[in-house]
């Protein structure tokens, strides 16, 4: 062996060696009680929410990954706002000697937030106290009781809940971020999912000032439990702390997505505006409630949606939305078909719309329906009045039959109903009505109204109890 070959390989088993307890040693203080505090220290301060982590390792080809992520939610009992399989930082090591932590990538895998509304139906960020607990890491999307959770260990390996972050001893640099395979949920009161979203991925890269570039995708997403959205995707840009959603694109029952959104993330109240087209959305694939009572649609729909407004403080949210309905079929429920043979209806086995759409407008809490329009050749019905955040309705509305319906129906009831008074719809009659309720329950008066008192009342209370109420 070389004479000189002899302290080289000496000297390189002692950096090795060095390298390797510089490692281990970095690991155990990641484990430390003072680490821990540090961490629980930064993390309020940064993000407002208590955190507790599983495990914390650090490698020097995978960087520092956090693993078993759980935030718990402050607002509902027994739900977790956040929970991660990992949290990787990727760092590189030449820097450090510079006093610079240059931050390659910031990874987050397999994250469910689960955003429930309070009990007062409101989404807010889980803030504090800071001493909530967090439920068991698991599937948060699912409703749990509202029970007082178990007392956590005395103290987990890593539990972050913190305050004051001290001033940083060396520049700190993130060149990208990146989230994958996550799922997001938005969920009602009572744990009902309004949106539950799977399979996130997302990549931003970052430039100064905060300022990031990057794409986001959603394989699938179901809202409110009736429509299935899928291959959702967005360019976005977010400069000086204005995000803008360009190009989101997708496919939602059958239809095309497309439009664009912004959203002023530094201004107070976080303005947002979405301007969002559908064409060619197949009614077919709408999955109707149950409250429906097997009443399905056809047809094809498009629309226009134009929304803008503000969170809290002086919340405030104002658009408009224009509803078309082309080659629009209803196929009523059971009930309904009874009623129509009972009336002699010959449109309540199945109505082909020769018009249909709806104008809505948005102005806070409500949703103004102005008008909602369904017509076919012997049948029509008109709907206007507001709906309210939580779902419930106050319509007035109004059913019109035509000459030969109209007809058949003062036979039975012994009563002529008042004219429609509409130009373009000469013999139609008006049966004014009220839809009421939830839309989740929605409750109407139509029947009474159709059928009358007196004899016809009566009548029409037998076949009411003979067909059975809806």
């Amino acid at each position: 062996m070389p004479r000189c070959l002899r302290p080289c390989l000496i000297a390189a088993a002692a950096l090795v060696g060095l390298a390797v307890a510089a490692v281990l040693a970095f690991n155990l203080h990641l484990q430390s009680n003072a680490m821990q505090e540090q961490l629980r220290k930064a993390a309020i301060d940064t993000i407002g929410l208590p955190l507790n982590v599983r495990s914390a390792i650090y490698t020097p080809w995978d960087g520092i990954c956090l693993r078993g992520l759980v935030m718990p939610d402050m607002e509902n009992a027994g739900v977790n706002f956040l929970e991660a399989s990992e949290f990787r930082i990727m760092f590189r090591l030449w820097p450090l000697l510079r006093r610079e932590f240059v931050v390659s990538s910031l990874r987050l895998n397999e994250a469910v937030l689960t955003w429930r509304q309070n009990t007062e139906g409101k989404w807010r960020v889980p803030r504090q106290p800071v001493d909530a607990i967090p439920a068991p890491a698991g599937t948060p999307g699912m409703a749990r009781p509202a029970v007082s959770p178990a007392p956590t260990p005395a103290r987990p390996a890593v539990e972050i809940v913190g305050a004051v972050v001290p001033e940083p001893v060396m520049a700190v640099r993130i060149d990208g971020m990146e989230v994958r395979r996550s799922r997001i949920l938005f969920e009602n009161r009572d744990g009902w999912p309004l949106l539950d979203a799977e399979g996130i991925t997302a990549r931003a890269n970052l430039g100064g000032d905060g300022n990031a570039t990057g794409e986001a995708r959603v394989p699938e997403a179901v809202l409110a439990g009736l429509i299935v959205a899928r291959d959702l995707a967005t360019d976005f840009t977010l400069e000086q702390g204005l995000l803008q959603l360009t190009g989101i694109r997708g496919e939602i029952a059958g239809g095309s997505l497309a439009g664009q959104g912004s959203v002023a993330t530094m201004a107070e109240g976080s303005p947002y505006e979405w301007d969002l087209r559908l064409d060619g959305f197949q009614m077919s694939e709408l999955r109707m409630p149950s409250s429906f009572g097997g009443t399905r649609m056809e047809g094809t729909l498009a629309a226009h949606f134009t929304v803008q407004g503000r969170n809290a403080p002086q919340r405030r949210l104002q658009g408009r939305t224009r509803i078309d309905l082309a080659n629009g079929r209803m196929i009523p429920s059971d009930y309904l078909k009874g009623l129509g043979q009972v009336l002699g209806i010959r449109e309540m086995q199945g109505l082909d719309f020769r018009e249909a759409y709806a104008e809505l407008r948005l102005d806070d809490d409500f949703i103004h329906v102005a008008p909602l329009w369904l017509r076919s050749d012997e049948f029509a019905v008109e709907m206007s009045g507001p709906v309210t955040r939580g779902g419930g309705l106050d319509l007035k509305a109004r059913l019109l039959l035509g000459p030969a319906s109209a007809s058949r129906l003062a036979a039975l009831t012994g009563r002529e109903l008042p004219a429609a008074g509409i130009k373009d719809m000469p013999g139609f009659r008006a049966v004014t009505f009220r839809v009421t309720g939830t839309l989740e329950k929605p409750q109407s008066d139509l029947a009474s109204r159709l059928l009358g008192g007196g004899a016809g009342g009566r009548i029409g209370e037998f076949f009411l109890n003979f067909l059975g109420a809806p």
